[in-house]
């Protein structure tokens, strides 16, 4: 016997659940036409419209359910889980196979199709099935909280969280599959219903589009903060890096230097070369920095052939030689252009140190480097300055 008020809303809930589908795949659809390059869209986009499929069999199917349409709505429940794993191993790039032991579990709920006519008990079939999606829904919990990206690190959690619960409704479903069908446990599965079909029903999309725009608002970020070509930080993502080393040292009062550096006669490689042949040395120079540089050194493009050091904790007698074996690994460098001729690069540096001074600004420094570059630009080239207030 039915316990509780919910008992009496039961087909209620199961229309909502129904209406529910049918809504979200509208919208996931309008979302994949509108970014048809975005894979996991179109997945989870899939995943609803299988989702109605399984609301058009139970609304078309006589009530009760037959076995067999029973286990029909449950094969088709599988694949929309496989389809869901997939989309999440989209996402975070990793863990396919997992995804793909997904689709192996619909091939083996298409071939429990056919139990209840070899003589096996309902409730054995019904309880195989829910062990079947309990273990898909484990499979996607496992596929999201694998991944390491930081910026989509909550709403993956709160997603896993969720399909873990739904993993649980399934067990519980298992169990009363296999139990008396007694009160207690006629109650314990309209309540795990109605949390199934209301609160994660309404909770997991939502989540869904969460976690995406986690990771468009992180990419829109970057895109603002750092220079395309380079990968290198641009000027209002320099700002922010050079703020923050100032807080730094207002606190410790550990030297920092700044230097400016700046290609030598990059305007002639243009007009001579070409502006792919001047993207190329671009590129070439900026990963010579970042490369040769510490990870907590900060590099970043501040002009057409113009870019800018902050070294974290350096003193005034370190600066130049960690500048001139730059300078000299830059100008060993030598690059082919399209005719197949070689050209040099080389590049002139002003720097700058805060040398325990105090209420230093970030564009005072940076007019400091700027200066000692002019004068080594004035002296030949090629070569570092630093600028007299930091000597």
């Amino acid at each position: 016997m039915c316990m509780g008020p919910i008992c009496n809303v039961m087909p209620l809930i199961h229309r909502i659940e129904d209406l529910q589908f049918v809504c979200f795949a509208l919208i996931f659809g309008v979302m994949a036409f509108q970014s048809r390059r975005n894979a996991t869209i179109r997945y989870v986009w899939c995943s609803y419209l299988l989702a109605v499929a399984v609301a058009v069999v139970d609304f078309s199917v006589a009530q009760p359910l037959s076995l067999f349409a029973n286990c029909l709505i449950l094969t088709i429940l599988s694949l929309r889980y496989a389809v869901l794993a997939a989309g999440m191993a989209s996402f975070t790039g990793k863990a396919r196979r997992l995804a793909m032991v997904c689709f192996g579990a619909v091939a083996v709920a298409c071939c429990m199709l056919g139990l209840g006519k070899a003589g096996i008990s309902a409730a054995v079939v019904r309880a195989l099935y829910y062990i079947l999606l309990t273990v898909q829904l484990l499979l996607i919990c496992t596929i999201l909280v694998r991944s390491r990206e930081r910026s989509t690190r909550v709403p993956r959690w709160l997603l896993a969280a969720l399909f873990l619960l739904s993993a649980a409704y399934r067990v519980n479903q298992m169990a009363f599959a296999l139990s008396d069908k007694g009160p207690f446990n006629i109650w314990l599965r309209d309540q795990g219903l109605f949390l199934n079909s209301t609160i994660l029903g309404c909770l997991l999309p939502f989540t869904i589009v969460w976690m995406m725009n986690a990771r468009d608002h992180t990419i829109l970020l970057k895109q603002s903060l750092v220079d395309p070509l380079t990968n290198l930080l641009n000027r209002r993502g320099l700002a922010d890096a050079a703020n923050r080393e100032l807080a730094r040292y207002a606190r410790q009062r550990k030297d920092f230097a700044v230097a400016v550096g700046d290609i030598d006669h990059f305007k002639a490689l243009n007009d001579t070369y070409g502006h792919s042949f001047g993207d190329e040395v671009l590129v070439t120079t900026a990963k010579l920095l970042r490369d040769q540089l510490r990870q907590t050194d900060i590099v970043a493009r501040t002009g057409g052939e113009e870019f800018l050091l902050l070294l974290p904790h350096t003193r005034e007698d370190e600066m130049v030689p960690v500048l001139e074996r730059l300078r000299v690994l830059l100008e060993q460098q030598t690059m082919k252009t399209e005719s197949g001729s070689e050209a040099g690069i080389t590049l002139s540096i002003g720097v700058t140190n805060t040398c325990g001074r105090t209420g230093l600004s970030w564009t005072e420094l940076q007019k400091e480097a700027d200066a000692a570059l002019y004068q080594a630009k004035e002296q030949g080239r090629n070569r570092i300055v630093r600028a007299a207030s930091a000597s």
